[in-house]
């Protein structure tokens, strides 16, 4: 078998150098008007990193258009007057995987009764405004406060 003057390479190198400098031609944004050829010359490992990157993109591309085609699909189905407004949200939440939801604010005023131990020597000191805003948090994790009882008293919510 005949080579005709190529080289060939091994396809697995003895050594493998990801700072091996490669020059490479660009290819041109389009072919109806053809730009003079430019060569750029980049790491291995930086062409790995873009190939990984282009992998990437193409398969969140995928994904969207099959998404964009499955609403196409949806849409038309759902057209259909016998389905609410509800009910079509609803399913177009559903493909893209959200819930369908409104940030809201809500603010009130909590009563709350602590019990919190302080040194005999700093009884007459004590600024219980100062150590609650330090130790007291309204969470539903543990603290240094116990907290003993606690009620929302009054709510008004912003619905903006």
């Amino acid at each position: 078998m005949e080579t005709y003057g190529a080289t060939v390479t091994p396809a697995v190198p003895n050594e493998y150098n990801s700072n091996l400098l490669v020059t490479y031609k660009k290819i041109a944004g389009t072919y109806a008007a053809p730009e003079a050829p430019e060569y750029i010359t980049q790491k291995v490992v930086d062409l790995e990193w873009a190939l990984a990157q282009g992998r990437r993109a193409d398969e969140l591309y995928n994904g969207l258009k099959l998404k964009v085609n499955e609403l196409e699909e949806l849409l038309v189905e759902l057209y259909n007057p016998n389905y609410t407004k509800e009910e079509a949200l609803q399913q177009i939440a559903e493909l893209f995987g959200f819930e369908l939801s409104k940030t809201v604010t809500v603010t009130g005023t909590i009563a709350f009764e602590v019990t919190v131990q302080i040194p005999l020597d700093e009884v007459d000191n004590f600024d219980a405004h100062y150590k609650l805003g330090d130790e007291l948090s309204l969470t539903s994790y543990g603290s240094e406060v116990e907290v003993n009882d606690w009620s929302i008293e009054d709510t008004n919510v912003d619905w903006d």
